[in-house]
């Protein structure tokens, strides 16, 4: 949905739902990571788990998950992001 369609009412609504949204998303006590659904891709990560990793943000994004060491062999991570794409995950999210 293009916010510039949004009419005003909503466009408000869907500012308050993003600013939760990232409020949890920053605040959270649990690593978080948003990951491009093709590609598996690092788009964002949140402050828990740049401080548990050690990386900065910047390192982080457009990195694989094997290549921050979660899995150190590339197929056993291509093998978990297959996972995780077929379970109801609630804390998995794909952009």
């Amino acid at each position: 949905m293009d916010i510039v369609s949004v009419p005003q009412s909503g466009q408000s609504a869907l500012e308050a739902s993003e600013s939760r949204y990232r409020r949890l998303f920053e605040t959270a006590q649990d690593a978080i990571l948003i990951l491009e659904e093709d590609s598996g891709k690092i788009m964002d990560a949140n402050p828990f788990l740049i401080e548990l990793l050690g990386y900065s943000l910047d390192e982080l994004i457009g990195k694989e998950l094997w290549e921050i060491a979660l899995f150190r062999d590339k197929q056993q991570s291509k093998a978990a992001m297959q996972q995780s794409a077929t379970l109801s995950c609630p804390v998995c999210l794909r952009a």
